[in-house]
Formats: C-alpha cells, structure tokens, sequence
C-alpha cells in the first residue's frame, strides 16, 4: 500500500512539475486542430479582446487591428444566412479573451487584415461555421493548410445532410455529362466509371471516352497509401461501376470537370457489380 501511494505522489508530483515548466518557461501548450494534429510551427499565437464583428469571417479587435478568418468563406451582406454568420461568430468571440493562431508565413492580406485561426474556450469558430453549413471552405496557400482536410470533411458533411447554405443550393447532385455547368461547386457527381488510368502522378477515375473533355475523378498516388488505409476501395475496383463522386468541380488547363479526390468518404460505389 505505501508503495502504491508513493508512486502516485510521484505521478501526481511529475503533472504538476511539468506544468509548472511550462508557465516558468513561458511555453505555449501544443493546441489541436479539429483534426487531432498539432498546430503547424509557423504559427504565432497570441490572447486578445474582440471589439466588434464586421461579418462572419472578419472583424476588430481592441487594438483596431482587423482580422480576417482563415479557411471560411461566410455569405456577404445582402446573401442569404449572412445575419446568421455573423451573430454566431459574436457570440463565439465576445465577452471573453479569444486566441489568434497567426501565420507567419503571410500574417495580412491584400486589405491589411491579420490571417489567423481563432480559439475561442476550446472551440475553433471557423470550423462549426462550416460544419453548421454557415460557410464554405477557402483555403488560399501557403497558411492554414493544416486544417484543410477536416474542414473539407466537416463541408462535405453539411452539404450532404442540406445545412445552411447547402440548403439553398439546388442541384446538389448532377449526373457526369453535366459536370461541367458547375464548374467552381461542391457537388455530388454520378455516373459509371469507364476505366481506370494510373499515371506517374495520379490515378484517373474517367467517366468517357475523352478525358479532355469528359468528368475524372482524380486521385494523386502521393495520397494513395493514406487513403487506402482509411478504407478507400482499391482503385481498381471502380472500374465499370456506378458511383458518387462529391467535391468542388475544377477545370484542370481548362480541359474536362475534374473532382480531386483527398478523402475516402468523397467517392462511395452506389450498387452491385
């Protein structure tokens, strides 16, 4: 019994010491994204006082200092769901000190304003706007990529259940032959996979007979191992087979609508063989 409360002193005694260093030392605990991963180095983090919100992905500090949200892109004034944005922002950032994850690696935009992540009593405001369906994903290199994956998942989430914006936005699903009237949109995209090309770079998922013209969903081979682990079906197996493809549809060179696919949950097969 006594060496067993002499090792829980020694435990206990450890936690405090160590916390102890970290406020002598002046060391910012490690925070976690919404992912589960550290914060990138480059980031500079600091506790400041919200003045006022200017809309849901910008506003004023105390200092007069604006700051604009990195990975969000919220309705602007006159859109739909913009009074919403930005009363829920208010009330995640007032009243209280609030945490701004800085990047040195670009700290202001085009207008002046500071890019960061915020932390506010836990919570990143950022990714419950997008996960509310309150904004869509922006991410713009090289800041803020850290987070890029989970806030696309949290996205792909909220459109699919219709929350927020997502609600508004009719068609959410268009057949592959017409992929390329919505260029610039998250969008669920179906149709039968005609074959599968793996080239030195990427794995092309190609719905026609033209890849230059026709819809591809792409897979690069740099993220193949990791998806594959997070259960993505071997590549292989989607040739011949009807499937959903959902992600924000691009012009690579201004070729075919193409969807990159970065997550197992974007692409799912949608019957038997």
């Amino acid at each position: 019994m006594r060496s067993g409360r002499f090792l829980w002193g020694l435990f206990v005694g450890l936690v405090l010491g160590a916390s102890l260093a970290w406020v002598l030392l002046g060391v910012e605990r490690p925070l976690l994204t919404p992912a589960g991963g550290t914060l990138a180095k480059e980031s500079r983090q600091s506790l400041v006082t919200v003045a006022d919100v200017i809309d849901g992905d910008t506003f004023r500090l105390e200092s007069g200092e604006s700051v604009r949200l990195l990975g969000v892109d919220t309705p602007e004034q006159g859109e739909p769901l913009f009074e919403e944005a930005k009363a829920f922002v208010r009330a995640a950032l007032s009243g209280h000190p609030v945490r701004l994850l800085l990047c040195d690696r670009q700290e202001r935009d085009r207008y002046g304003r500071l890019l960061a992540f915020v932390e506010a009593a836990a919570m990143d405001p950022g990714f419950e706007l997008v996960r509310q369906g309150l904004a869509r994903t922006l991410f713009i290199p090289p800041c803020g990529m850290e987070r890029a994956l989970s806030y696309r998942a949290a996205e792909r989430e909220a459109f699919r259940k219709g929350l927020g914006i997502w609600a508004l936005q009719r068609p959410r699903t268009v057949p592959h032959t017409e992929a390329y009237r919505y260029i610039g949109s998250l969008m669920t995209v179906t149709g039968r996979v005609l074959y599968v090309h793996t080239g030195p770079k990427a794995v092309h998922l190609n719905f026609g007979d033209d890849y230059r013209t026709d819809f591809t969903a792409v897979i690069f081979r740099k993220n193949l191992p990791r998806l594959l682990e997070q259960g993505l079906a071997p590549v292989s197996s989607y040739a011949g087979r009807p499937v959903e493809v959902t992600g924000v549809l691009k012009s690579y060179k201004g070729q075919g609508p193409e969807i990159i696919v970065e997550a197992p949950d974007q692409i799912a097969i949608v019957e038997g063989p």
